[in-house]
């Protein structure tokens, strides 16, 4: 049980009214110096609500330091050693011992510790001396390091200052922004409400915390005890502790799940200036910890539990890390599936004269893109635009052609509808000359024909998703043409998302995907396997994936696919997200694992090579030309930026 050495009020952001979310481990903040709990405002209320739209309710409190705040600094004789310099060499152990005491107090004997900055100190003496006590850690813009001779003299000289004088000056550059500071930092927002923040703090209590982080002890040894979940946060243009200090800290957890967040354009009081991605790894973080809690298993203990042929868990999907901003899934297209199934040959000409309707134009997997100002309004910020016609125009040159149209669905107000022309060829073939077939002609001279795989990363999120949707119906209705029961004549129905043959039992067939895996395999010491196979560019390396197989689940497939291509098993299989990957008609499955061995062993039927890259690695390779990384509409480089923890292309 911890000791009651100081006062340590405790705020209640949120507690959830249900019982069984209420019992849930909590979070705890503990914030920053030089302010006081505050700091946390924003990023409280974002992690709020993403734990209620999570399914993840639970209470999130904060705590006061001593002398933060409305919190007197502890009785000098509470404080415990005093060195001679006149820094608290066990106050900040002592402090640790309150807050986890505080916590207990109110009914958890576990909890998630969030720190940033000072706090962060603070939470590495908690996992130090209470590890039973901790579920979760998260350290936010800190290091472990103990200070300098020089910063603790600095350090001291501004508490005597700020005592002595009785001022606040010692901290006002706390809320001054330099030049190479974040947007927010600079702006006047920050700065007034920083300033509130500091005027709001007694020139005694900054005096007391500065002797407390005086004399803390260095926590490196800490760092490899650690066992539990754990987010690293760290804003880039942070000067004393940005990702370049903070990695090696994260590296050391060897024991721990560690995921590393960086933050952009962000620098020492993340949870402040980005309060919205600060929430997010904390939600992840959560998420974790009561996954772990829910099936009674340690990672420890679930690492252990493979076999050393084939360690297959076949667990359900657990949610790990997941991947944001997936490319060709950002799209907010509403399908209007209550609209596709009442399209009939007959009704194409209606949909068309609609004034809302628009025509984009595909073939054998490529899109029609404007040029020279041709087709759609420009998108805003991306490089490039599909070429659309208002769909009116089109009517007399397409309405006889429904075979070769696809319903897409709305976007807002505006009804898209995608022309196949090499659909609409082929049916021409021995016909006159009439305007579909001129159509056709000019068309393919007057746009720019790309694969959608080259030309989405240029494309707005809706327009990415449309092509590929388009694209993606254009090479599977190519494949049917023909009935696979009977052999007879398909027709499309349902507005291209259906085929029903020409026989009378008028078999209907639907448009199928292939699953198939996408893993990224990083070992204990968090390099990451990259593999460049066979049939692939020159020089181009990615992460491992294959197709699932018939009668077997995608984790399943996961650990044969890394066994039979890399000769290793894995362990700690997360679920990271999925795409639609069009080419011809895949859906693929993104996961994290853990290699049980970095002896790599390839398939060379299959494989030229496999390697295994720190971050520092990667990036030297990439610099001098010896790799290249899987293209920007790729879910495998959101995987490789994932974890290298910045954009790489």
């Amino acid at each position: 049980m911890a000791i009651e050495y100081f006062d340590i009020p405790v705020y209640t952001y949120h507690r959830p009214s249900l019982a069984q979310a209420a019992s849930r481990t909590p979070i705890v903040l503990i914030h920053a110096f030089p302010v006081d709990h505050h700091v946390w405002d924003k990023a409280a209320a974002e992690l709020t609500q993403q734990l209620i739209d999570q399914d993840l309710d639970t209470s999130i409190f904060a705590v006061d330091m001593p002398g933060a705040g409305t919190n007197p600094p502890a009785p000098i004789d509470r404080v415990g050693d005093i060195a001679s310099d006149g820094a608290y060499t066990e106050a900040m152990d002592r402090m640790a011992s309150s807050i986890v005491h505080a916590t207990q107090k109110m009914g958890y004997d576990k909890a998630i510790y969030v720190g940033i900055s000072m706090g962060g100190y603070a939470t590495l003496s908690i996992a130090r001396q209470f590890p039973d006590a901790v579920a979760g850690l998260a350290l936010c813009d800190t290091k472990p390091d103990a200070d300098t001779p020089e910063q603790r003299r600095n350090r001291l000289a501004a508490a005597s200052r700020a005592e002595s004088e009785a001022t606040l000056e010692p901290v006002i550059h706390f809320a001054q922004p330099h030049d190479g500071d974040s947007e927010f930092k600079k702006s006047a927002e920050f700065i007034s409400t920083f300033m509130g923040w500091i005027n709001a703090q007694t020139p005694s209590g900054i005096a007391w915390r500065q002797r407390m982080a005086a004399g803390r002890r260095d926590e490196h040894d800490t760092l490899e005890t650690i066992t539990v979940p754990v987010a690293v946060i760290s804003g880039a243009r942070d000067d004393s502790s940005n990702p370049r200090i903070m990695r090696p800290m994260a590296e050391a957890m060897t024991h721990a799940s560690v995921t590393f967040n960086e933050i952009d354009d962000a620098g020492h009081f993340t949870c402040f200036e980005k309060p919205h991605e600060v929430a997010k790894a904390l939600t992840r973080l959560a998420q974790e910890v009561f996954e772990i809690s829910n099936d009674g298993l340690d990672r420890n203990s679930r690492l252990q539990s493979a076999t050393n042929q084939y360690p297959y868990s076949f667990e359900s999907l657990r949610l790990g890390q997941k991947l944001d901003d997936v490319p060709l899934a950002r799209g907010h297209v509403d399908w209007r599936i209550d609209q596709r199934e009442t399209i009939t040959e007959s009704s194409w000409g209606t949909i068309l004269s609609q004034e809302n309707s628009q025509v984009i134009l595909v073939r054998n997997g490529r899109v029609a893109l404007a040029k020279n100002g041709i087709g759609a309004t420009v998108t805003t910020g991306h490089k490039r635009r599909i070429a659309t016609f208002p769909g009116h125009y089109m009517v007399k040159a397409l309405e006889a052609y429904g075979d070769c149209l696809y319903f897409l669905g709305e976007v807002g107000e505006t009804v898209y509808i995608a022309a196949d022309l090499d659909e609409m060829e082929l049916q021409s073939e021995g016909k006159p000359i009439d305007k579909t077939s001129t159509f056709i002609t000019m068309s393919s001279l007057q746009f720019d024909w790309l694969p959608v795989r080259s030309v989405a990363p240029l494309l707005s999120d809706n327009e990415a998703q449309l092509v590929v949707m388009a694209t993606g119906l254009g090479m599977w209705h190519r494949k049917s043409r023909f009935c696979g029961v009977c052999g007879c004549k398909n027709r499309n129905i349902n507005g291209g998302w259906a085929t029903r043959c020409e026989s009378e039992e008028h078999h209907v067939g639907f448009p199928r995907v292939e699953p198939a895996m996408i893993v990224r395999i990083t070992d204990k010491k968090d390099r990451i396997l990259l593999q460049h196979n066979l049939l692939w560019e020159e020089k181009v390396h990615s992460v491992c994936s294959g197709f699932v197989e018939v009668g077997e689940s995608a984790e399943h497939s996961v650990h044969r696919e890394v066994r039979e291509e890399l000769g290793i098993g894995v362990t700690d299989v997360h679920y990271l997200g999925s795409q639609p990957w069009p080419f011809p008609g895949s859906l693929m499955l993104a996961y994290s694992a853990q290699a049980d061995s970095d002896e790599v062993k390839i398939d060379t039927r299959e494989l030229e090579s496999a390697r295994w890259f720190t971050r520092d690695e990667l990036m030297n390779a990439l610099a001098f030309g010896e790799i290249e990384l899987p293209g920007a509409s790729s879910i495998a480089l959101k995987m490789i930026e994932q974890w290298y923890g910045a954009k790489l292309r």
